[in-house]
């Protein structure tokens, strides 16, 4: 029977919707998840023994949980809640600043009796600062953390899809909770980590900072825009084609795309097509006019398959039918059943494939337990190893990290590792090392920061062994090139692991290392496209705009860093290491998992809504203009939110529009009352009046806004590094608070391909200075 990696992992989960998703992995990472807080439980269930259990939120962020009822306003409530801590390993807990430590059941309290405690907190802004009681919702955390700013049309702003924002947090939130704990098993004491889930947005948004702190730089508008769908280096755009919509491109393959639409016939492209490589990428929007108006010529699923098999990466935008029947999802068995004796109930994940302690089959939301059986089932002793290994400097001090990874994707999870203290070896070439992988770009500025960077030519004869020997003295390997390239330079797993049986071993292709779509030339557009991200984020009726950066990429960067430390967490009790697998449209489709859960269980197909909430729990959900010609994101979770809504506007609002059922029948004449207010006031003034009524709301910030932000500075976001080739540049730390260990200090991106080879050379391979520069010299370290 499949466990997962963290069996053994006693949680308690006091979350509401902000921190579902956090506890949700942890669960399905086999951890023994007791669940005392509660969320939205999202539309009905189809079937009624189904809609017994929850909705379909509780079906998504809860199975896999046991549930128990406290109140923790009671001395009864608390005393079991304190019971519960001292067995516990971690507990992650969405409260409102202050609330625990009230009831003497805070992190400070619980810790003396339970020194390896690890607490993680995620609150909408975090437990500090200026707006640290302000309240949020996925639509005003997006609005801002700057996801609005980028997303959407210049006057239409568009959410990606879901609740992306919370699952952000929530992923930042794991990550900090198993660096935490493997912190804590080596020290013998525990800590709190403050997760603010407005930084974990705003810093984990592709262009959006580099582009403001470069602007001297590069060529593109200090202030990053909403554009629709195009891709910020203007080579990605969703288009009409035929029939439906595609994602083009001509990349990695822009000669064959030309003689493709030559062969075809299609005369705009001939002229084109004579030019030299140099000159087309001069011309690049009016390649992507070409290409566009060649998309129009053929349906959308001819046009994905006619240039993926020309290694062009397109990709037809798919509704969540088709993500459903997708084959290649068929083939690694995406789609999975839940066990139970009930209603069949389908749904997706996991978010990756630990391949020697798979995740355990899907659970449905449980009935309530009792306090007294859940602490027999947790036992009077932790089963977690306790390492004592004396102080150390960061929560990963002492785990080298082998990068073989580029762009976003991978570098988003090594970045995250490094920052907490891995010490991360990225391996590049000179002849790669260009565009956004080149270390004088501000792009490697961004996301290669925290890591030593070497050259290795894995084309060398020698190479093989230069790996294998760093391979033996590392913890993880990971890298996202597509299926097979590994394999063919001698570092297919099965080698990898007979060198070092302790080895992590990640791969994070764009649809996983196996099936019909394994050799798929993927993007993140690309990716967008394929798993339903790009259909869901768009108003009623269209479907060519989707999230306005890399969303996806980043996404799995973030599953990829949660994965390294859970499959460290297992290697720690088994000794042996083992591979995860991430397929990048995998991790997509798990971003809109209650929409193909919806569809396989319950047969309702979603659709593209603009802002408005999906599961319909919270109206009204949209952005409005204000009178200033800003934005204002303005959400009512519930009719109290309502209620103090009507009383901050003074609108005046038919009272039977204080229910949610009748808010929900007449949205557009909700969407009107709150137009009519907002078009009235200046959008500061309006998310001041109603954040001091307790209601979300928040005007759409974009990074100037954000850099002078009063909650992130007076957190001390926003730091600074002296680089030898930008000179004095702002960057962002790690978006947590830690109350015990210091990440401090970071370490910049390298300058250069190769700057670290003389000093991580020697110290891996023992070998000198002088035997380091004629292996450069011979190209076997260039």
């Amino acid at each position: 029977m499949a466990t997962g990696p963290l069996e053994g992992l006693r949680v308690i989960d006091l979350t509401g919707d902000i921190g579902r998703f956090a506890t949700k992995l942890l669960a399905e990472s086999g951890a023994s998840v007791v669940r005392i807080g509660s969320g939205s439980p999202g539309p009905a269930m189809a079937a009624s023994d189904a809609s017994a259990r929850g909705g379909l939120l509780d079906w998504w962020y809860d199975g896999g949980k046991a549930p128990l009822a406290l109140d923790l306003g009671s001395e009864e409530g608390r005393q079991a809640y304190r019971r519960l801590a001292e067995r516990a390993d971690l507990i992650v807990e969405s409260e409102p600043p202050g609330a625990l430590a009230e009831h003497g059941i805070d992190y400070q309290d619980l810790s003396a009796e339970n020194p390896r405690l690890v607490q993680v907190s995620i609150t909408p802004f975090g437990r500090t600062g200026p707006r640290a009681g302000w309240q949020t919702s996925d639509l005003v955390a997006a609005a801002m953390g700057g996801v609005l700013s980028l997303s959407g049309l210049p006057d239409q702003p568009i959410n990606p899809w879901g609740r992306q924002a919370y699952n952000f947090g929530g992923m930042v939130t794991a990550i900090s909770a198993l660096a935490a704990l493997r912190a804590a098993r080596r020290e013998g004491v525990g800590q709190h980590v403050d997760v603010s889930m407005h930084e974990a947005v705003c810093t984990t948004i592709e262009q959006m900072l580099f582009q403001y702190w470069f602007d001297d730089v590069l060529p593109y508008p200090k202030v990053a825009q909403r554009q629709g769908s195009l891709h910020w280096i203007g080579a990605y755009q969703v288009v009409p084609a035929r029939s439906g919509w595609e994602m083009i491109t001509p990349t990695p393959n822009a000669v064959g795309l030309m003689t493709w639409m030559v062969e075809e016939g299609f005369e705009p492209a001939i002229e084109l097509a004579a030019k030299p490589m140099a000159e087309l990428v001069g011309r690049l929007s009016t390649v992507m006019d070409v290409v566009a108006g060649f998309a129009k010529t053929m349906d959308a699923g001819t046009l994905f398959h006619g240039a993926q098999d020309r290694h062009i990466a397109f990709g037809e935008v798919q509704t969540v039918v088709q993500v459903a029947t997708n084959p290649q999802h068929r083939f690694r068995g995406f789609f999975r059943p839940v066990e139970w004796h009930g209603s069949e109930v389908v749904l997706p994940g996991p978010i990756a494939r630990f391949h020697t302690t798979p995740a355990p089959t899907p659970t449905p939301p449980a009935e309530p337990a009792g306090l007294d059986a859940l602490l027999a089932e947790w036992g009077s002793e932790s089963r977690r190893l306790v390492l004592d290994d004396g102080p150390i400097d960061k929560p990963l001090t002492g785990l080298r990290v082998l990068d073989l990874s580029h762009v976003l994707a991978g570098p988003t999870c090594t970045r995250f590792l490094g920052d907490l203290g891995a010490d991360v070896v990225k391996f590049q070439t000179v002849e790669r090392a260009t565009t956004v992988n080149d270390p004088n770009h501000p792009y490697f500025y961004t996301w290669n920061r925290s890591k030593r960077v070497v050259t290795l030519n894995m084309k060398h004869e020698r190479s093989t062994e230069v790996m294998r020997k760093m391979i033996e003295r590392s913890d993880v390997l990971i890298e996202n090139f597509s299926a097979g390239v590994l394999d063919r330079w001698g570092l297919s797993y099965e080698e990898v692991s007979s060198w070092n049986p302790r080895i992590v071993y990640v791969t994070m292709s764009g649809c996983g290392h196996e099936g019909p779509w394994s050799r798929l030339v993927t993007y993140a557009p690309t990716i967008h496209a394929l798993c339903g991200l790009t259909y869901l984020s768009n108003p009623p009726g269209r479907g060519d705009l989707g999230p306005g950066f890399s969303l996806n990429d980043v996404a799995a960067g973030l599953a990829a860093a949660f994965s390294v430390l859970a499959a460290l967490d297992e290697r720690d009790h088994s000794g042996v290491g083992q591979h995860v697998d991430i397929s990048q449209m995998e991790t997509g489709g798990y971003l809109i998992g209650p929409a193909l859960l919806d569809y396989l269980s319950n047969g309702r197909e979603a659709h593209p809504i603009g802002n408005r909430d999906p599961f319909g729990q919270l109206v009204p959900n949209d952005t409005y203009l204000t009178a200033d010609g800003e934005w204002l994101a303005v959400s009512c979770r519930d009719d109290a939110d309502w209620a103090r809504f009507v009383a901050a506007t003074g609108i005046e609002a038919d009272g039977t529009l204080g229910r949610l059922e009748v808010r929900r029948e007449r949205i557009d004449e909700v969407d009107r009352l709150v137009a009519g207010w907002a078009g009235a006031v200046a959008a500061e003034e309006g998310q001041k009046r109603l954040q001091e009524a307790g209601v979300p709301a928040g005007r759409i910030q974009h990074t100037g806004d954000l850099m002078a932000d009063p909650q992130l500075v007076a957190r001390d976001l926003w730091r600074t590094f002296d680089h030898p080739n930008f000179g004095s540049r702002p960057h962002d730390r790690y978006p947590a608070i830690w109350s015990r260990t210091s990440l401090e200090p970071y370490r910049r991106a390298a300058a250069y391909a190769g700057e670290h080879n003389f000093e991580v050379y020697p110290e891996l391979l023992d070998i000198d200075e002088a035997a380091v520069a004629e292996a450069m010299s011979e190209g076997l370290f260039a």
